[in-house]
């Protein structure tokens, strides 16, 4: 393949998507190298799904693909201290609408996923985690007593609200990663954080497993009647919300 950079100045190329559907991209300049921005595209293409077409469903390769993506999702450490919880059961689902304060799109979906984080988040927790780590990465166990002393004295010296919160945050990484997962498959997705966790997690028996419903996702196909993909996307100008020091 050719060089985009002619002479050694960057020239203007029109990147298109393979899928049809996608909305085109903009010529971009190159300097040289072939610059994907379909991302910033699909993050505008986005909206916060109020009503999903239900006559329409996702594969399981793409929901796979997405859950995939938040266990590949940067945490703390990486210590990972939520569970993804899919439902599946729409009796369940539609159970879930009335602690979500008749959020319909609660049970109207293709796919539900709560991320509910660890509430029991302990040394033994923080040692499987250097076992599988030491086994992942071939290295003696003994070497990465540092690391694991570190995060023993970092955690383990937080009350439990604050073990909880150090969670919450971690799940929050997760969940921008999957809708972005989401957006570039052109699924469209909703977080959704107002709901009475304690009555989700007695619906869905979380506290028996030590979780907590800390925020969910929505995945589906916008439905047509849905008004909001017609609203403009209102954020602040690049300018106003970036500082350089």
């Amino acid at each position: 393949m050719d060089s985009p950079c002619k002479g050694g100045k960057a020239t203007d190329v029109a990147i298109q998507h393979n899928n049809p559907s996608y909305p085109p991209l903009a010529s971009i300049p190159t300097g040289g190298i072939l610059v994907h921005m379909s991302i910033i595209e699909n993050l505008k293409w986005r909206y916060a799904t109020q009503q999903f077409d239900t006559s329409k469903s996702m594969s399981e390769a793409d929901l796979n693909t997405i859950l995939e993506a938040g266990n590949l999702a940067a945490t703390a450490y990486g210590l990972q201290p939520f569970t993804f919880v899919v439902v599946n059961d729409e009796t369940k689902k539609q159970t879930l609408v009335e602690p979500a304060y008749g959020q319909t799109h609660f049970a109207h979906n293709s796919a539900l996923i709560v991320i509910a984080i660890r509430t029991d988040l302990d040394e033994a927790h923080i040692t499987e985690y250097i076992e599988r780590m030491a086994k992942t990465r071939g290295l003696d166990v003994a070497m990465l007593d540092g690391f694991k002393n570190m995060m023993i004295g970092d955690l383990m010296n937080r009350t439990p609200e604050g073990r909880m919160a150090f969670a919450q945050q971690q799940a929050y990484i997760a969940l921008g990663t999957m809708m972005a997962a989401a957006s570039e498959l052109h699924i469209d997705n909703h977080a959704m954080s107002g709901f009475n966790p304690d009555a989700f997690n007695e619906i869905l028996g979380l506290k028996a497993h030590n979780l907590h419903a800390t925020v969910c996702l929505a995945l589906g196909y916008r439905s047509a009647d849905d008004a909001w993909q017609n609203y403009a996307k209102v954020r602040k100008d690049i300018k106003d919300i970036v500082v350089t020091i």
